[in-house]
C-alpha cells in the first residue's frame, strides 16, 4: 500500500475509527446483541460475526491511520473519546434493533464516501470502497433479517 504521512486525512479518519458511528462502536453494539440475544443462537451467531468483521475493518483504518502519520487514538475527528454513550442498550422489541442496526450500517457507508472524496490515493480509495461492500452486506443481512 503505498502511502504517505498526511495528518489531515488522518484526522478525517477517527469518525470512521472511533466516532459515534464508527468501527469501535459497531464492534461494540455487535457484541452487546450477540450476547443479549445468545438465546436466538443462529441470529446471535450473525451478530458475532459481523463484530468480527467489523473489528477486522477498526484494525485496518487503525493501521490506515498509523500509516498517515496519526496514533489509533480512540477519539473522533474532534478528538472527543469514545464513549460507551455511543451503545444503544435498549430495544423494544428485535425488529427496533435490525431497524437500528441498518441505519447505523447506512451511516459507516456515508462516512466512508464522504471520507473517500478527499483523497486521490488509489491505496486509500480501494481499501475504503471494499470496507464499504462489508457494510453493504451487513446491510443486506440486517434486511433480510428484519
Amino acid at each position: 500500500m503505498n502511502i504517505r504521512q498526511n495528518l489531515r486525512y488522518a484526522n478525517l479518519l477517527y469518525d470512521n475509527f472511533a466516532g459515534n458511528d464508527g468501527e469501535l462502536t459497531a464492534v461494540i453494539q455487535y457484541i452487546y446483541e450477540h450476547i443479549e440475544l445468545k438465546r436466538y443462537e443462529s441470529f446471535s451467531k450473525i451478530l458475532l460475526s459481523i463484530a468480527i468483521e467489523e473489528m477486522h475493518h477498526l484494525d485496518l483504518i487503525g493501521e490506515l491511520i498509523r500509516k498517515l502519520g496519526k496514533k489509533p487514538y480512540f477519539i473522533d475527528k474532534n478528538e472527543c473519546a469514545w464513549d460507551t454513550k455511543n451503545i444503544k442498550y435498549h430495544f423494544n422489541n428485535v425488529y427496533d434493533m435490525l431497524m437500528f442496526n441498518i441505519e447505523s450500517e447506512k451511516k459507516a457507508i456515508l462516512g466512508y464516501k464522504e471520507v473517500i472524496k478527499y483523497t486521490q490515493n488509489k491505496s486509500i480509495k480501494d481499501l475504503l470502497e471494499r470496507i464499504i461492500l462489508d457494510e453493504q452486506t451487513h446491510l443486506e443481512i440486517f434486511n433480510r433479517l428484519k
